[in-house]
């Protein structure tokens, strides 16, 4: 690991992504990062939790320190951290992909979720934590999530999650600096090429009700651009739209 990166590993702690927020001890120039055993607390997108059974999966916050981001472009970040984790899990099978915003799935099941945070200053994005949590050696799943999976599932084995943990950072690493170069239309495009439903029509719902589309775009800033049987172009940010 590399000097400028602080690694710690607790336990147990409520969600790691209040852990490393409240951390106050030395902290890497690029990120720090902290992996848990177990969260008693972890959160989903919006109000839904996210299970993850004690010692078996990755549970992981990076606390980063983004050079030149400019708020608009704040999604960039995102995007380089769900390629991380394809990247990371594709050494061991095929078939990762992005679900936007920043889910992985593996075929039509869920094997990572990502939350995230960004502080913003005067000259862009200051700080983000993006915490992630990857379903690694899980056998049953007992919450009421729909479709999740996991690499032992997948694989029929178990793999070793201290190997994939570093295999992650090592990853996120190579993005952050691909950030600092402002390498960031190549990281877009990395992106798209990885998206789930990329191709054909899909069914979708908004407030309006369900439709058909496929995806046209999606803009530096996050929203995705949905093309309806009609032709008819809608933009949405996220959470304005739900894929069925």
């Amino acid at each position: 690991m590399t000097e400028h990166i602080k690694l710690m590993h607790i336990g147990e702690t409520v969600s790691t992504n209040q852990w490393i927020r409240d951390y106050q001890g030395e902290k890497g120039c690029l990120m720090t990062v902290v992996s848990a055993d177990y969260q008693t607390s972890g959160r989903g997108q919006g109000t839904n939790r996210w299970e993850s059974e004690r010692c078996k999966n990755l549970l992981v916050s990076f606390l980063i320190h983004p050079d030149n981001v400019p708020v608009a472009r704040q999604f960039v970040l995102l995007e380089a951290a769900a390629l991380a984790v394809t990247g990371t899990l594709s050494l061991y099978a095929d078939g990762f992909r992005i679900k936007w915003p920043n889910d992985i799935y593996y075929k039509d099941s869920k094997i990572s979720g990502t939350l995230s945070e960004c502080n913003i200053g005067s000259k862009g994005i200051t700080q983000c934590i993006i915490g992630i949590g990857i379903n690694i050696n899980q056998q049953m799943f007992t919450s009421d999530a729909p479709n999740p999976i996991s690499l032992a599932q997948i694989l029929g084995a178990e793999s070793d999650r201290k190997e994939i943990l570093d295999q992650l950072i090592y990853s996120m690493e190579q993005y952050l600096h691909k950030v600092s170069e402002g390498q960031f239309d190549d990281i877009h495009t990395l992106y798209q090429q990885k998206l789930y439903r990329a191709n054909g029509r899909h069914r979708y719902r908004d407030n309006n009700g369900e439709f058909r589309a496929e995806i046209e775009n999606i803009k530096p800033n996050g929203h995705m651009i949905l093309k309806r049987e009609d032709g008819t172009l809608s933009e949405y940010a996220f959470k304005e739209v739900t894929f069925i």
